[in-house]
C-alpha cells in the first residue's frame, strides 16, 4: 500500500495544484473588482491546505479530508466564476 500511495498519491495532489493554478489565473483575469474579490478569497482559503498537502507527510485519512476541502474550494470558485459570466450576458 505504501508504494501505491507514493506513486499515485502525489499525482492527485499535483493535479489539484494544476487545477488550482488554472482557476487562479482565470480569476485574476476577471475585470470587475466586485466579482473578482470573492473568488480570490475562496481560492486563498484553499491554498494553505494545498501547500500542506504538497510539503508535509500526512496520514491517509487527513490527506483525504484535506483533498476534499481543496476540491470543494476550487469547485465553488469555478461556480462563482460561471455565475459571474451568466450575469454579464
Amino acid at each position: 500500500m505504501f508504494l501505491i500511495d507514493i506513486i499515485f498519491g502525489k499525482k492527485k495532489i499535483y493535479r489539484l495544484r494544476k487545477s488550482y493554478d488554472r482557476t487562479r489565473e482565470k480569476a485574476d483575469k476577471i475585470r470587475g473588482r466586485d466579482f473578482r474579490l470573492p473568488v480570490l478569497r475562496m481560492l486563498d482559503q484553499a491554498e494553505p491546505t494545498l501547500v500542506l498537502l504538497e510539503e508535509h507527510k500526512i496520514s491517509r485519512f487527513e490527506k483525504a479530508r484535506m483533498i476534499k476541502y481543496v476540491e470543494a474550494g476550487i469547485r465553488e470558485a469555478k461556480k462563482m466564476m460561471d455565475e459571474e459570466k451568466a450575469v454579464k450576458i
